[in-house]
């Protein structure tokens, strides 16, 4: 054969021989290549969804299909070996991290990002500020009435509204804000979704709602545009007498937002050369200018750079 027709066989023969393959014979996914499935909590779906769309048109032999859950959906799917990546908003907790030390590796936890819990009023509630305790309060049942927050108040019985019985938002409530174990107040519910949260706060005078903040965080967004018309969104006070601050990105830089909580990727993929891996990397990396625009703190500094007029 002559050696000219025979060189690019010989290439592409070298090539199939170093990618890496299964136990099923399969080419397995590497950093930019391949496909896998993942799982995010639903709270931060506006954000990964814009990272996701950035990361396939950048490496387009790479696809990453998410599914937008609960928290607690993800972690009991990456548990039980279902999905292999997920983005929740805390750590595993040791007995969790405990599941995977029996099969003899710990999962790499990255944080990508800062998020924060967002409460909302309706538009004729008059109450839009509240401390940290009143918060509590309300969520313990100590507090059940507007009246009691405002005197003056006519809205009524409050009404605490989560996105999911799952989800991140109600884990980080009873965790960060309740804590010592204490009940959650009898007057909450749980709908499915941060946007339903939304919807029925907009439709109801007594709602107090709580959502993740990343679903009013990105003010040039439409649809953000529109969910800010419909409800109201309180600052918090750490103290009575103290300025409140709203769940906004300069607020937890500065940690004058007292609900702010970390956003995570976990990859359960038990290979540093995979998938997971190289989007795990993307997130904590060039996505953090994502993470910026959309209104979220990002993890790793971004700097902008400002030309002056003597440029």
């Amino acid at each position: 054969m002559n050696l000219k027709y025979l060189l690019p066989v010989l290439l592409i023969a070298a090539l199939f021989s170093c990618e890496e393959r299964g136990k099923d014979g399969k080419v397995l996914d590497t950093v930019t290549t391949g496909t896998i499935n993942i799982m995010v909590d639903e709270g931060y779906q506006p954000v990964i969804t814009s990272c996701i769309d950035v990361f396939d048109s950048i490496y387009r032999t790479a696809k990453i299909n998410a599914l937008y859950t609960s928290e607690g959906e993800a972690i009991n799917a990456l548990i039980k070996d279902s999905v292999q990546v997920i983005v929740v908003g805390r750590k595993l907790s040791e007995e969790e991290l405990g599941y995977f030390e029996s099969r003899g590796f710990q999962p790499p936890t990255t944080l990508i990002a800062y998020d924060a819990l967002a409460f909302l009023v309706n538009n004729e509630n008059p109450d839009t500020l509240f401390t940290v305790e009143q918060i509590r309060n309300i969520l313990t049942g100590k507090t059940n009435k507007w009246k009691d927050i405002n005197p003056g108040s006519k809205v009524g019985d409050i009404q605490v509204v989560f996105d999911n019985p799952l989800s991140g938002t109600l884990s980080y409530v009873k965790d960060s804000i309740i804590g010592n174990g204490m009940p959650l107040t009898s007057s909450a519910s749980a709908v499915q979704t941060n946007e339903e949260v939304i919807k029925y706060v907009n439709e109801h005078k007594n709602a107090l709602g709580i959502i993740a903040a990343n679903w009013i965080s990105d003010t040039d967004d439409s649809g953000v545009q529109k969910f800010r018309q419909e409800v109201k969104i309180a600052d918090i006070a750490r103290e009575t007498g103290k300025i409140g601050y709203g769940p906004y990105q300069a607020y937890m830089a500065e940690n004058k937002y007292p609900f702010r909580r970390g956003m995570y990727i976990i990859n359960a993929q038990g290979r540093r050369n995979g998938l997971g891996s190289g989007f795990s990397s993307y997130l904590a990396a060039d996505a953090q200018r994502i993470m910026l625009k959309d209104g979220l703190l990002p993890a790793q500094a971004v700097t902008r750079l400002i030309k002056t007029s003597r440029e």
